[in-house]
């Protein structure tokens, strides 16, 4: 069963492309909110999206979500072993695509194709997820589209 989060971005695109990240966060519609005012002025939209996954990981709000950091929490949660840590860092080494591609893998081979934190930033408390996979995204069926706070 889809559940329905937000997500909120400046750009204009119809298909979310994860190949080059993590995967995409969605969260309450204050935090998409207030991470499009952070990044982007508030200029932008804020859409609510069905998302699926199964097994999402329970992590810390890292507050960047880039490399070395994720690598280095999995490693501490114990879904990546050292070695696969190097790995990660050598794949990264030769592209950002091919690095998350290496971390994406390992996250679905131990089971997980989410993964879900307490926001420390935006909406401060409330929950927030980070999808893997471009294809756990949908539109929602009703019209789903509202401007930022900062649009009048």
């Amino acid at each position: 069963m889809p559940i329905r989060l937000w997500h909120g971005t400046s750009e204009r695109f119809d298909v979310f492309d994860t190949s080059c990240m993590l995967g995409a966060h969605f969260g309450t519609a204050a935090a998409a909110e207030a991470r499009l005012r952070d990044v982007a002025g508030g200029e932008g939209e804020v859409r609510e999206f069905e998302i699926t996954f199964q097994n999402a990981l329970e992590i810390v709000d890292l507050g960047t979500w880039g490399f070395p950091s994720v690598p280095r929490e999995l490693r501490a949660k114990g879904v990546l072993s050292p070695a696969q840590v190097d790995t990660a860092y050598e794949a990264n080494n030769r592209s950002d695509a091919a690095g998350w591609a290496f971390v994406k893998e390992a996250l679905g081979a131990a089971g997980y194709d989410a993964l879900r934190y307490s926001n420390l930033v935006e909406d401060a408390g409330s929950e927030s997820l980070i999808v893997l996979e471009a294809e756990q995204i949908g539109p929602c069926d009703d019209d789903s589209t509202r401007p930022s706070m900062n649009r009048g």
